[in-house]
């Protein structure tokens, strides 16, 4: 009996842990973030800009102060949708890295 609560126990516990894993967490996410590096053609210009996350569900991406984009975003899993655009991100510390078809950018807390 004590083997069979074990085993449930375990397995209750892996499955949370899965569930959470690698998703993102919204109070992670809220802030600055700078652009540092682009992997995508034609997206250098992008260097420098900032992207900032509010407890509102609203971003905004500024280059110098002035917004360039801004709107909405949704969390699920690790995907964030930017207006409806799925994109993934993957948060590691103070580095977010967002990935898309064209390709992806890191970014640095500021």
């Amino acid at each position: 009996m004590k083997k069979t609560i074990a085993i449930a126990l375990a397995a209750v516990l892996l499955l949370s842990f899965v569930a959470c894993g690698g998703g993102i967490n919204k109070e992670e996410l809220i802030g600055k973030w700078e652009v540092t590096e682009i992997k995508m053609e034609g997206g250098e210009d992008l260097v420098g800009t900032v992207l900032i996350f509010d407890e509102n569900d609203h971003y905004d991406w500024q280059y110098h102060g002035l917004s360039f984009m801004d709107g909405t975003y949704r969390i699920s899993g690790t995907f964030v949708y930017l207006d409806e655009e799925k994109e993934i991100f993957k948060l590691n510390g103070d580095t977010l890295t967002i990935k898309d078809a064209s390709g992806e950018m890191t970014l640095v807390r500021q």
